[in-house]
């Protein structure tokens, strides 16, 4: 660095020139540095002007007879050019000789620290900085003077005591062979203020972005190189794919490599059409773990939207996360809605989608169908002597029998209970299908070991043709149940094939059967409840549990057909405890006193744990066991009294009445009254039709009701359905009475069930 009295010296960062000018120097000098405005935006700073120096101080020329330069827009003498431009530097400008003092400042230097210039010539500029911030400053100072220059960020203590932060910068002049700093200082607090907030909105992203279930993400691809890359991802990245960001933050490949084999070509072709189009990418694909075994991969879901960059790269910005548990729970909920739980087979939702794809497909290759509908004969006997545990261990074992026979001839699967179906397609399969029948007949009369024991259960099969019996899957399983009835008709072990002539009378008692049961296992079976009347009150004090079915197809079935049916078919128990616990439940909402009557059959007297298991229910259901009156009719005691009579005083000891439905219609002693525990008699409605014109009628119900005042009972007259009819019951001496008259019965809302 030369001395300014040397002719032309460099001033580090611009240029000089000086003359001789009596006992002093006058120097012409230009200075262009690099300095930081506002914001952070670099800016060249140009300094231009002429001093004089003369003794300790550096001060501008005036020179009168100099012409005028216009310098930001003002006129100004050309001895007043330097202070003219120092005020556009953009911040605060100063000059330090070496005993730290300042030797000239611009305005902006008084105006931002609030102090005058003789309070400034006094100061060191150590004193516009806080304690903590001194030692700092200091070296800076020293690092000039050793080095050159020096820059430093550090909050500027103002006579007001604000503390606004500057970013100072520091260079070494020389001027008469004495060395000063050049100094700038630019006003960064909303610099720093911006870049803070900014600090923390990244900060809360990252922190919100880790707690996220999952890995947001950048992907990005390069058109020219081929190459995908990922610039950001969040914490999960490893936890969703597998990999590290090192890994794939300029090559994600590692990423890619991990994708399963079956699932690679869906998802590049998914990617690639994202890519050419810009529409979401949305796939579920499996990661593999290290060594790649398939059984032990993640299934991941990713979501993301493609951009295209000005460099014509793309951009996903996505979101990806690990549905493993999701996928295993929406696989079994398929398999449990498809696959019959015991066996592993089909299920009656799964054959019925097959029938019908092979109905399609037959008829577009001119293949022929066999339906084979299996039933196994009395097989209620097996779960009512040994269990329904040995009963489903029984059916694992013939299911497996049914696998082996059938093998690839063709589709078996279980509908419920103890019925099966097969499905056979082929050129020609009526034989094939018939030989498959006998074979299967065959096959299920051998005996099974389950727990220890021997058991033997034989099955009969009905068989429907496609085209021949029918062309859709209904008519063929409506056919192929009529054929089932046929066989067992005709004994144990037989199959039968559908043929026109079956009667309507058999197919339609063999549905009807069918449909009971599924509507029995559907608990489908709804309620109605009919009133019962205090003739000398007129309040209803009774309900009637009326067992209803309405099907999906023939609409409501007569309940003494299908009641009936359940009785012979072992369905009544089953059918009976639905209606019982919907009785229950609705009867303990609508009031607090009423008695809700229900009508048992004979066959569930039979069951050692009726009793307890209907008082257990009333009290699930909100109902006092003692609100409740078993029905039972005269057939009842036709044989086995003992049984019957053991569980009906068992209900009385519980507080439960007991009534004789139909009374007068049935078992032609009375001596059975004398043993049984009954409260009532409900006489049937047969004595209560033309009972004012019926003489015959008028004194039976006379009999009847003086029976029953002589035996302790109370007595309701049924089907009432006129106002006559009311006055006469009433007149006759009955105390209740019931009938459309004084209401009919009244469907339960399925919720109350």
């Amino acid at each position: 660095m030369r001395s300014l009295a040397s002719g032309r010296p460099a001033i580090k960062g611009g240029g000089a020139a000086e003359e001789e000018r009596g006992s002093g120097h006058v120097l012409d000098w230009v200075s262009a540095r690099s300095a930081r405005g506002g914001q952070g935006v670099s800016q060249r700073v140009m300094l231009v002007g002429r001093m004089a120096h003369s003794g300790e101080s550096l001060m501008p020329e005036h020179d009168e007879s100099a012409p005028e330069l216009t310098v930001t827009g003002s006129s100004v003498p050309p001895g007043n050019l330097l202070d003219a431009v120092l005020q556009t530097v953009p911040g605060i400008f100063y000059l330090i000789d070496s005993k730290q003092r300042f030797r000239r400042w611009n305005a902006s230097f008084e105006q931002v620290t609030g102090y005058s210039a003789s309070e400034i010539a006094a100061m060191s500029p150590l004193d516009l900085f806080a304690p903590e911030h001194r030692e700092e400053v200091r070296g800076a100072i020293r690092r000039v003077f050793e080095c050159g220059e020096a820059s430093l960020e550090a909050p500027l203590l103002t006579r007001s005591g604000q503390t606004p932060v500057f970013r100072y910068s520091g260079q070494l002049v020389d001027v008469d062979g004495e060395p000063l700093i050049a100094g700038i200082g630019v006003d960064i607090s909303e610099q720093k203020a911006a870049e803070r907030a900014s600090a923390r909105q990244t900060e809360q992203f990252r922190h919100v972005a880790g707690q996220v279930p999952g890995v947001i993400y950048q992907l990005r691809y390069e058109p020219g190189t081929g190459i995908f890359s990922m610039p950001y991802a969040s914490a999960k990245l490893f936890e969703v794919f597998g990999v590290e960001h090192s890994e794939v933050v300029e090559n994600a490949q590692a990423l890619f490599d991990r994708i399963a084999p079956e699932d690679e070509a869906r998802v590049q072709r998914a990617a690639e059409q994202s890519r050419q189009s810009l529409c979401r990418f949305h796939e579920q694909f499996r990661m593999l773990p290290p060594g790649g075994q398939l059984e032990h991969a993640e299934w991941v879901e990713v979501d993301s939207s493609p951009e295209r960059d000005q460099d014509g790269a793309v951009t996903w910005h996505g979101f990806a996360r690990l549905i493993t548990g999701r996928r295993r729970m929406e696989d079994e909920l398929v398999r449990l809605a498809y696959e019959d739980a015991l066996t592993g087979m089909p299920n009656r939702t799964s054959l019925q989608l097959r029938l019908e794809e092979q109905i399609a497909e037959a008829s577009i290759v001119g293949q022929e169908l066999a339906l084979l509908h299996l039933d196994l004969d009395n097989f209620k006997d097996i779960n009512d002597i040994w269990g329904h545990g040995s009963g489903d261990r029984l059916l694992e074992e013939l299911a497996g029998r049914l696998r082996e026979v059938v093998g690839d001839r063709g589709l078996v699967g279980r509908l419920g209970g103890d019925e099966f179906l097969i499905i056979v397609q082929g050129e020609s399969v009526e034989g094939p299908a018939a030989r498959l029948a006998s074979a299967l007949c065959a096959a299920m009369d051998s005996p099974v070991s389950v727990d220890d024991r021997l058991l033997r259960v034989t099955a009969s099969i009905g068989m429907s043709l496609f085209p021949k019996d029918g062309e859709t899957a209904e008519d063929l399983l409506r056919h192929a149940d009529a054929a089932l009835y046929r066989a067992k008709e005709e004994g144990p072990s037989n199959w039968a094939s559908y043929t026109p002539e079956l009667t309507a009378a058999a197919m339609a008692r063999r549905y009807l059967e069918t449909e009971l049961r599924g509507a029995v296992d559907r608990d489908e079976i709804q309620v109605a409840l009919q009133p019962v009347v205090d003739l000398s009150s007129g309040e209803v004090v009774a309900y009637e549990a009326l067992a209803r079915w309405h099907h999906r197809e023939d609409g409501w079935i007569d309940p003494e057909q299908f009641i009936a049916l359940a009785e012979s078919r072992g369905l009544v128990a089953a059918l009976g405890e639905q209606v019982y616990r919907k009785a229950m439940r609705a009867v303990a909402r609508i009031d607090a006193t009423s008695r809700l009557s229900i009508n048992v059959a004979p066959v569930q007297l039979k069951d050692p744990q009726f009793a307890r298991r209907l008082v257990r229910m009333a009290r699930d259901c909100g109902l006092q066991p003692a609100r409740l009156e078993v029905e039972i009719t005269e057939r009842a005691f036709m044989d086995e009294l003992a049984d019957k009579l053991e569980q009906l005083e068992s209900l009385r000891r519980q507080g439960i009445a007991i009534a004789i439905d139909d009374f007068g219609t049935g078992y032609s002693s009375l001596a059975y009254l004398r043993h049984l525990p009954v409260q009532r008699l409900k006489i049937d409605q047969v004595f209560v039709r033309g009972l004012a014109s019926n003489p015959k009628n008028s004194a039976i119900m006379k009999a009847i009701v003086t029976l029953a005042r002589e035996l302790g009972f109370s007595v309701t007259a049924e089907g009432v359905q006129s106002a006559e009819e009311l006055e006469e019951v009433r007149a006759h001496g009955c105390d209740c009475a019931q009938g459309w008259h004084l209401g009919r019965g009244q469907l339960v809302e399925l919720e109350a069930s």
